[in-house]
C-alpha cells in the first residue's frame, strides 16, 4: 500500500513539475499561432481540436481547404461515393503539384455529368431544392450557406493562410451575390496581420494589399462602378497565386463585353494551371471563344 501511494504522489509531483516547466517555456517563448477559434461547423470540431492538441493546426488547415473546395466544388445535390472518392483524389493531386487529366466526372448534376469550376458564371448555375420548384431556381444568395464558416475555419486553424481570404472573398462577392460576408472575411484577414504581423517572415505588406484591393473591388462593384471594378480584378488577376475563380470572373466580364481575345487569354492560363475544378469549364470556354473568333 505504501508502495503505491508513493507512486501516486511521485506521479502528481512530477505532473506539477511539468505544469511549471510548461508555464516558463509559455512565458519565454512567443506561440507563432493565437488561440483556434473552434468552428461552427460541428462535424468537423473534433478533427480540428485533434490537429490542435497535436501541434498539427497547419495540416489541419490544409485538409480543411481541401473540405472547402469538396464543399464549393460540388453541386449542392448529394453525389454518389465514387464522384466523391474521384473529386477528393483529383484535388489532393493538384495540391500536390501532381497532373491530373482532364475529364468530366458521372455524378447527380442537371445534365448527368458534374463540372466544377462552374462558380465563374456568376449565378448561371442554379440548382434545385426540396424547397424550390423546379421551375423556381434558387437565388444566389441562398447557395452554398455555409462557404463563410468553411472560410473562416481554415483561417482559425492557420490566419496566414491567406489564400483562403482571397478566394472566398471573390466567390461570396461576384458569384454568390453575398458582398458583406466578403467584406467581414476580408476585414478579418486584415485584423489577423496586423495582431500577428511579428510572426510573418514573408513580406507583410503583400496579403495586406491584396485584401484592400479585392475590397476596392467589391466596394466599386456594390457602388455600380463596374470599370473601376473591372480595373481592380486586372491588377488582381496579374499578381501571383491570384485564385483561379477570380480569374474566371473576370474572363466573363470580358465576354460579355466582347472582348474575346482577353477572356480567351484569361481562360488559357486558367487551363493551363491544371485545376481539376476548372478544367472542364476552362475547355468549354475556349473551343466556344475560339468559335466566335474564328480560329
Amino acid at each position: 500500500m505504501r508502495n503505491h501511494a508513493f507512486k501516486r504522489y511521485a506521479s502528481i509531483l512530477a505532473i506539477l513539475a511539468l505544469l511549471a516547466a510548461s508555464s516558463v517555456v509559455v512565458g519565454s517563448f512567443k506561440y507563432p499561432y493565437p488561440l483556434v477559434k473552434l468552428t461552427n461547423l460541428p462535424q468537423y470540431t473534433m478533427f480540428d481540436l485533434g490537429g490542435v492538441l497535436f501541434g498539427s493546426r497547419r495540416f489541419a488547415a490544409d485538409i480543411a481547404w481541401i473540405q472547402l473546395l469538396q464543399y464549393y466544388g460540388s453541386p449542392e445535390v448529394p453525389l454518389d461515393k465514387d464522384t466523391t472518392f474521384r473529386l477528393s483524389w483529383d484535388m489532393v493531386k493538384h495540391l500536390a503539384g501532381m497532373n491530373v487529366e482532364h475529364h468530366h466526372h458521372h455524378g447527380h448534376g442537371h445534365d448527368g455529368h458534374v463540372e466544377l469550376g462552374e462558380h465563374g458564371d456568376q449565378g448561371e448555375r442554379k440548382p434545385e431544392s426540396a424547397g424550390n420548384a423546379p421551375d423556381e431556381p434558387r437565388s444566389a444568395q441562398s447557395r452554398y450557406p455555409r462557404l463563410l464558416g468553411h472560410c473562416y475555419r481554415v483561417v482559425n486553424l492557420d490566419p496566414y493562410f491567406s489564400y483562403a481570404y482571397l478566394y472566398g472573398a471573390g466567390a461570396l462577392a461576384w458569384n454568390l451575390e453575398r458582398p458583406d460576408e466578403a467584406m467581414r472575411l476580408l476585414q478579418s484577414g486584415i485584423s489577423a496581420m496586423e495582431k500577428f504581423r511579428e510572426n510573418i517572415t514573408k513580406d507583410v505588406q503583400h496579403p495586406f494589399w491584396q485584401y484592400h484591393l479585392y475590397m476596392s473591388a467589391i466596394i466599386y462593384r456594390n457602388s455600380g462602378e463596374f470599370d473601376k471594378m473591372t480595373g481592380a480584378l486586372e491588377v488582381a488577376v496579374r499578381q501571383p497565386g491570384c485564385p483561379n475563380m477570380v480569374k474566371a470572373v473576370l474572363a466573363n466580364i470580358y465576354q460579355k463585353e466582347a472582348k474575346y481575345y482577353p477572356s480567351l487569354k484569361l481562360w488559357l492560363e486558367i487551363y493551363d494551371s491544371k485545376d481539376p475544378l476548372y478544367a472542364p469549364k476552362s475547355e468549354k470556354k475556349i473551343l466556344e471563344l475560339k468559335a466566335v473568333l474564328g480560329i
